[in-house]
């Protein structure tokens, strides 16, 4: 379920709230990022944490054996690589999204504050968000789809 949600975050976030901040007057637009990012990178947090642990209880729920991972079966096959995209993405998360989100808060902090003009940095640091992202939902669109042929095979 966990993943379910972060995956409908990050959509909403890229199809809906992303472009609609880039409609913006830039102090309006900084307000909102300084605001709603903090929070939703917490929220992305939380997520990114139950992922793989929810995982891990659900797919060894009510056996409790390692075994079932074992790739002999299409089952475990699923199950190992939803793992290891689980990971992966959780990687993704804590190395670049997470720190990437957080300057760009302390930059457009910093900008709204002084009333200056964006720094050079922070079209960068938001293409690389954006490209993180991208990477992430990627990503969990495979651990879903593995999640779905788990359950059906």
């Amino acid at each position: 379920m966990s993943a379910a949600t972060w995956f409908g975050a990050v959509v909403l976030f890229a199809m809906v709230v992303g472009p609609t901040i880039g409609d913006f007057t830039p102090a309006t637009s900084g307000e909102v990022v300084v605001k709603l990012l903090p929070k939703y990178l917490r929220f992305l947090l939380i997520c990114t944490i139950l992922t793989p642990i929810l995982g891990l209880i659900t797919a060894l729920y009510p056996n409790w054996s390692f075994s079932i991972f074992s790739s002999s079966t299409s089952y475990g096959m699923y199950l190992s690589v939803g793992a290891v995209l689980s990971l992966v993405t959780w990687l993704v998360t804590f190395a670049v999204i997470y720190p990437t989100g957080r300057k760009i808060v302390a930059i457009t902090k910093e900008m709204t504050k002084n009333q200056s003009p964006p720094p050079q940095a922070l079209s960068k640091l938001a293409m690389r968000l954006k490209i993180s992202s991208g990477i992430g939902l990627v990503l969990l669109v495979g651990i879903l789809v593995c999640m779905v042929a788990a359950t059906v095979v």
